[in-house]
């Protein structure tokens, strides 16, 4: 690489507005369906409580609106600090990176602004949050099942071991006690059923 291409210009490219908040969306979603994936293995696990679809629809609501405010909120602290740069033009010339900060605040406003409305729309879509719920029912079903194959790999234990027999009707009972409850979720989830414990 020669000194003439090191330092050629990148051209700058914008990436429409659309785009940026399509991701930032996909980001907070990510957010709240691990959010709710986690408050339903707290809920099966440790209040032995029953998957209850309203309850998580209602934390998923929850998440929504608290990451929609978020945004609010960092839309009105950026116009405040735009505004705030945006007073100093009268008293002095400001450089080349304060009139691009200019921009980039404005920018990053309309981005808070128009997240913060996508993440309201979506905690009023009850189709987009019975899906979201889902997901993160889904995805805590798979994380529990990884945790008692786990716990089941701990558990196979040598046939020459001198203790063997001795443990050995406490081990079947596990291995049973496991498997049923893997195949009660494989058939909940099969028979597109969300209900039972966890």
């Amino acid at each position: 690489m020669t000194d003439a291409t090191q330092h050629a210009k990148v051209p700058h490219v914008r990436v429409p507005i659309s785009r940026i908040v399509d991701e930032g969306l996909l980001i907070a979603l990510s957010s709240v369906r691990m959010a709710v994936k986690n408050d339903i293995i707290v809920a099966g696990l440790a209040e032995h409580a029953d998957y209850d679809r309203a309850r998580f629809a209602e934390a998923t609501r929850r998440e929504l609106q608290s990451l929609a405010e978020e945004n609010r909120d960092s839309g009105e602290r950026v116009r405040a600090q735009r505004k705030e740069l945006t007073s100093m033009t009268w008293r002095y010339d400001l450089s080349q990176d304060q009139l691009m900060d200019l921009r980039q605040l404005k920018l990053r406003r309309r981005v808070h602004k128009r997240l913060a409305l996508a993440l309201r729309n979506l905690a009023d879509d009850e189709e987009q949050v019975a899906r979201l719920v889902a997901e993160a029912q889904h995805a805590a079903s798979e994380e529990v099942q990884d945790a008692m194959h786990t716990r089941l790999m701990r558990l196979s234990i040598d046939p020459l071991d001198p203790d063997y027999q001795l443990h050995r009707a406490e081990r079947t009972e596990m291995f049973l006690l496991v498997d049923l409850a893997l195949l009660q979720l494989k058939a909940d989830e099969a028979a597109g059923q969300s209900q039972g414990d966890y």
